[in-house]
């Protein structure tokens, strides 16, 4: 997928994300109580790929988060593997703690179950100048079911969300034991892992 299809990809997101932002009757906020969020995804800038990830709030303790991600729109700083391809993630999170002081639906400690998709081309490493090519596919499509925890803080109209995560995961792997989201551990076991953190703004 060449860099103009994922800007192309990258509009149409923002489209469907921003959509209800910009209608008076699909307003965000209950009693002051804002119900929506959208946050990027800092740490994967430097990977070689952007996060765009939605969040609505049901109730004070219960929302639904959807990530689309770019794989390919970046810096691969970490591998220089060249990535292209696409990310999918669906979480549905339990508010355990809200936020002190807070009338906010999307503040607080939560966990939450996630189901990802990770699609993408890279260049495969070759480990020296005289080893045969690596065993690694070009083409890594992985899928991982991840419990996690986290902290959403929210200031105002700020949004600073971290997070962490295990659960099985299975696919095609890659030699680089990278896919977007989360690793494995051991890199040819099932186990991923998952970290990070996320800043936006709520409405």
């Amino acid at each position: 997928m060449s860099l103009k299809h994922n800007l192309v990809l990258l509009l149409a997101l923002l489209a469907c994300i921003l959509h209800p932002v910009l209608l008076p009757a699909q307003s965000g906020t209950l009693g002051g109580a804002r119900r929506n969020d959208f946050k990027i995804t800092m740490l994967s800038l430097g990977s070689g790929s952007s996060r765009f990830t939605y969040e609505r709030a049901f109730s004070p303790r219960n929302s639904a988060e959807l990530t689309l991600g770019v794989i390919g729109l970046g810096w691969d700083f970490m591998n220089h593997s060249d990535p292209h391809g696409l990310l999918l993630k669906f979480a549905f999170k339990w508010r355990l703690a809200p936020q002190p002081r807070s009338n906010s639906w999307l503040a607080g400690f939560y966990l939450k179950p996630e189901l990802v998709f990770a699609a993408f081309r890279q260049d495969c490493r070759y480990r020296d100048a005289y080893s045969a090519p690596p065993q690694c596919p070009a083409q890594t499509r992985q899928v991982a079911l991840l419990a996690e925890c986290g902290y959403q803080l929210l200031l105002r109209w700020f949004v600073f969300d971290v997070y962490c995560g295990l659960g099985p995961s299975f696919g095609t792997g890659n030699d680089y034991n990278y896919y977007h989201s989360f690793m494995l551990f051991p890199s040819d076991g099932w186990l991923a892992f998952t970290a990070g953190y996320r800043i936006g703004f709520a409405f």
